[in-house]
């Protein structure tokens, strides 16, 4: 995915360079991605030598040299090839959680219960974050494109809330049932 943003990136406000793509990525996409910000110069670096990036490095006075990335006609096809393969919405989710439910005997209903309580307080505080990010977004957003700013966060909103109720219903059961095994039990 990181190609396909930095392209995207590069296309809508133009050449950059690294530090300033990094900085766009951190302030508009960090609430709908998981890119590591280091891995980015690696990306660049692949993407300039595999012809898809063009790189114009400037060099002025005792400054390190900066290298500005900019988008040909390569990189646009492959960026729109890319964009079209992130519509295959096959769409599969994997919670790793669900192996610790499965072996439930080999821990503690306290064990349970101490996990989902953090959960639910870190999904509450990622809520509130992508929430006041829509709100501060809202107002700097292009008209043409507030649709689609729209239907990206209710997409994170939305999976946030279904989780949060989740994990908020697991947390009632355990208390409720006293579900599972305590391995203490078990020993």
């Amino acid at each position: 995915m990181i190609p396909l943003y930095i392209l995207g990136i590069l296309l809508r406000f133009g050449p950059q360079h690294g530090y300033q793509i990094k900085k766009i990525m951190e302030e508009q996409l960090e609430d709908f991605t998981r890119i590591k910000l280091p891995n980015v110069y690696y990306h660049l670096e692949k993407m300039e030598a595999s012809g898809i990036l063009t790189a114009l490095r400037d060099k002025q006075s005792a400054r390190p040299e900066k290298t500005v990335y900019f988008v040909g006609e390569t990189g646009a096809e492959k960026f729109k090839e890319l964009l079209k393969q992130t519509l295959d919405m096959n769409y599969r989710p994997v919670f790793e959680a669900d192996a610790a439910f499965y072996f439930s005997e080999y821990l503690t209903a306290a064990d349970f219960l101490q996990s989902l309580t953090l959960h639910i307080n870190h999904l509450k505080s990622v809520l509130k974050g992508i929430e006041v990010h829509q709100t501060e977004m809202e107002k700097v957003i292009p008209e043409d494109m507030k649709t689609y700013a729209e239907i990206i966060f209710n997409h994170h909103i939305m999976h946030y809330r279904a989780e949060l109720n989740w994990a908020e219903e697991s947390a009632e059961a355990i208390r409720k049932k006293g579900a599972g095994y305590d391995s203490s039990e078990n020993s």
